[in-house]
């Protein structure tokens, strides 16, 4: 039996060592999983077809540049572009079972509409941020952060 081997990548392609078209086809095995992170992009999830033959086509089909060092590939392998999903089943648009979640249909954040009770803390959805309120917590929009108020002033 084979065991996958896991691949992290910086960029798809451009040949250069941290590119997915850069690893050595001779080192990869059918249903390899390859990771990559394209910083200011995205994160892609590439699976390793050794039948695939495909037209290269990046993002979606990705062919290695080599067979081994300096000989080039001319095989069928292709790394696919996957989906990634998430650990979760709920469908966009709906926020059971999460506190906080992002919502890509809607393109906001959003909030269980519930009161959730944890040891010690109650949190109900809110209105409006109650602020001036010692040890009030709340979301500030303009600057993108969380402040705890220190005084009821």
């Amino acid at each position: 039996m084979t065991v996958p081997r896991a691949i992290g990548c910086t960029s798809l392609i451009g040949g250069a060592t941290g590119s997915l078209d850069s690893e050595y086809a001779s080192d990869l095995n059918n249903g390899d999983p390859a990771l990559t992170f394209v910083q200011g992009d995205a994160i892609y999830h590439h699976i390793a077809d050794s039948t695939s033959g495909a037209a290269e086509s990046s993002p979606d089909v990705i062919k290695p540049d080599w067979e081994s060092a300096g000989v080039a590939y001319t095989g069928d392998l292709r790394w696919i572009l996957h989906e990634i999903k998430p650990a979760t089943s709920l469908e966009d648009g709906t926020n059971e079972g999460d506190i906080i979640r992002w919502n890509a249909a809607s393109g906001a954040w959003e909030s269980s509409a519930e009161p959730l009770d944890f040891k010690q803390i109650n949190l109900t959805p809110q209105a409006a941020a109650v602020e001036n309120t010692e040890g009030g917590v709340y979301y500030k929009s303009s600057d993108k952060k969380v402040y705890v108020c220190t005084s009821d002033t």
